[in-house]
């Protein structure tokens, strides 16, 4: 039985970064204990030792970089995890680092934490120090929508040769689902995206169905459409907008900077708040109601008849969508090619209940990424962080991955650390359209979003430099969350400040009035002043004085309003008196006791 101060199971980002902080700390303190001995139990073959996951729904999905997704072409150009000197960690990196072992091809069927023991699929053992599951997560599967696998072999196997090339790409091309997960995913859908007709003749029009509104969705429609100007792209949503629903990271306003830049620039279709319920199986013809009409919004059509699927149809002709109400049910939507992008679930399950998990699968850590058993830590996709007051933070980002491993390296190094904690960070690229945003903090359903900069974009020329910004306030009023677009590196470096002030704003109208740049430079800009006893903050814009007086008014546009309501307009713009203050105040207002007060009188006298 091999034993090792550290086993890492898991083959991706985090497991590389964690190898990486190991040797470097070791390497800058050569006088400290040796180097620990580490093993990386992984399940991906010997040519895939841990790359960088970002390339998987970017760079590795174009068809003329062959290299950022097959390594057995362009080995130098493929993006491994790099040391801490910058030399691609390759398969020689692996094979000729003394005390670091990777078991390629290789699963952890169960560990045995009193022995400190893990069984591998080969039917080997290996014991530990210290454990560290780094065993990420796999793409989610809608019900009858295709095999769900969490190794390479179950997505793979007898797809992909040794060399990670297709082995019989009709397979993948028409008729075909594809999820986005890894680079043997990427290699199928580049297939799927650059298949052609046997005799070359281009007859299906159906387009490229993109199912989801996350990150992969997004990005996966970006580059189809924007890099393949053969084909078209409808995606189905399941709620209104991309990166939307319930504590989204973006409102109605951001998603649509996307959504209508690539409909307008690329011809790609939505079709919101439709559920997918399975795939139309490439047999099934006959009358059925279909999707159509304007690009930003498809509806159900009438019944039409489709005939006989195309014989090189593979796995399914398309798609079944209910909509939202309950006479969408059963809608067909023809697709060339299916892409899934509807999130991701924790490689978890053959740990059983050995460890404390929370939210289905993910695994339980304190401040130090430890685990409820003594010496295992967990890191990146698969932990989720409970803090003192019992709030659980998950961040499934690569970031948050490599930075966790970099925090379990001090503690495998036995450094003095403070707990984990990083402001939450994630960001996409979106290809084709030259934009990319970056996000700090959180949100959720409670919070309000704030855009500055982006009122008016359509009417712009061009908006590939365009720089505008999004700020998430909490029920506090407290700056919890920042997100930029396409901003400059000055700008992205105040970004993690912004959130970390804990910045009040007095209200969200005046914080939308501001200046991008100055709400970066000073988050506390619109921070009320303390108040005295009896004091109050009350509104002084003019502006936004005259626009509350409006909403008050007896009738639109009449410039006045009652008495009996000016009570509840005053507490609108801070006011906060006392019944004898309120009577003084209306004396004053309405001298004349008509029992109305103009704007200009109102607005003079509060100002």
């Amino acid at each position: 039985m091999s034993s090792y101060d550290v086993v890492i199971i898991g083959g991706g980002v985090g497991a590389g970064y964690l190898v990486k902080e190991v040797l470097a700390k070791s390497e800058a303190n050569p006088n400290s204990s040796p180097v620990p001995t580490i093993a990386v139990v992984s399940s991906d073959p010997p040519l895939l030792p841990p790359m960088e996951r970002p390339a998987v729904s970017k760079g590795s999905m174009l068809a003329d970089k062959p290299f950022l997704r097959n390594p057995s072409g362009a080995a130098d150009k493929f993006p491994y995890v790099k040391t801490a000197a910058g030399d691609p960690m390759s398969p020689k990196f692996w094979e000729t680092t003394e005390n670091v072992t990777l078991l390629s091809s290789t699963t952890a069927t169960s560990i045995d934490f009193g022995a400190k023991s893990v069984a591998l699929s080969s039917g080997e053992a290996i014991t530990y120090r210290k454990l560290v599951l780094a065993t990420g997560s796999r793409a989610r599967v809608l019900d009858g929508c295709g095999a769900e696998g969490s190794t390479w072999d179950e997505l793979h196997s007898g797809d992909l040769d040794e060399q990670h090339e297709i082995m019989d790409k009709r397979k993948y091309g028409f008729g075909s689902t594809h999820t986005l997960n890894n680079v043997g995913d990427s290699e199928k859908l580049v297939t799927a995206m650059t298949r052609v007709e046997d005799d070359d003749q281009e007859t299906c029009y159906w387009p490229v169905v993109v199912v989801g509104g996350g990150f992969v969705a997004m990005e996966a429609a970006a580059v189809i459409a924007s890099k393949c100007d053969d084909l078209h792209v409808t995606v189905i949503l399941n709620n209104d907008h991309f990166m939307g629903g319930k504590g989204g990271v973006f409102d109605k306003e951001m998603s649509e900077f996307y959504e209508r830049q690539l409909s307008q620039r690329f011809g790609v279709r939505f079709a919101r708040n439709y559920t997918v319920t399975g795939l139309w199986d490439k047999e099934e013809s006959g009358k059925f109601c279909s999707l159509d009409g304007p690009a930003m919004d498809l509806k159900k059509t009438r019944e039409r008849q489709f005939d006989t699927c195309p014989k090189q149809f593979t796995e399914c002709r398309g798609v079944i969508l209910d909509g939202p109400d309950e006479a969408d049910k059963g809608i067909r939507l023809p697709a060339r090619f299916v892409v899934f992008g509807v999130g991701a679930k924790p490689n978890s399950e053959f740990l059983g209940d050995s460890l404390e998990m929370v939210d289905g699968g993910f695994m339980k850590v304190d401040g130090n990424c430890q685990t409820s058993q003594a010496d295992v830590y967990a890191i990146g996709d698969v932990a989720a962080m409970v803090g003192e007051d019992g709030e659980v933070t998950k961040t499934g980002h690569v970031d948050a991955a490599r930075k966790m491993a970099a925090h379990v390296a001090g503690s495998i190094m036995e450094e003095q650390q403070v707990p984990y904690s990083v402001t939450p960070y994630f960001y996409s690229v979106v290809m084709g359209l030259s934009q990319s945003w970056k996000f700090y903090g959180k949100c959720d359903a409670s919070c309000t979003i704030v855009t500055i900069g982006l009122s008016g974009w359509e009417a712009k020329e061009s908006v590939t430099d365009l720089i505008w910004g999004a700020f998430y306030v909490d029920p506090s009023n407290v700056i919890v969350g920042v997100l930029l677009n396409n901003g400059t590196p000055e700008m992205i470096a105040k970004l993690p400040g912004v959130v970390e002030a804990g910045a009040v704003v007095i209200n969200c109208k005046k914080l939308k009035k501001c200046e991008l740049q100055q709400v970066l430079e000073d988050p506390h800009l619109l921070t009320p002043p303390e108040l005295g006893l009896g004091e109050f903050h009350a509104e002084s814009d003019v502006d936004e004085v005259n626009e509350v007086f409006s909403q008050f008014e007896k009738e639109a546009g009449c410039g006045f309003v009652e008495v009996a309501i000016v009570g509840e307009l005053m507490k609108t713009l801070g006011a906060d008196w006392d019944e004898v203050e309120l009577k003084d105040a209306i004396a004053a207002l309405d001298e004349t006791s008509c029992g109305f007060i103009t704007k200009d009188n109102f607005v003079n006298w509060w100002l």
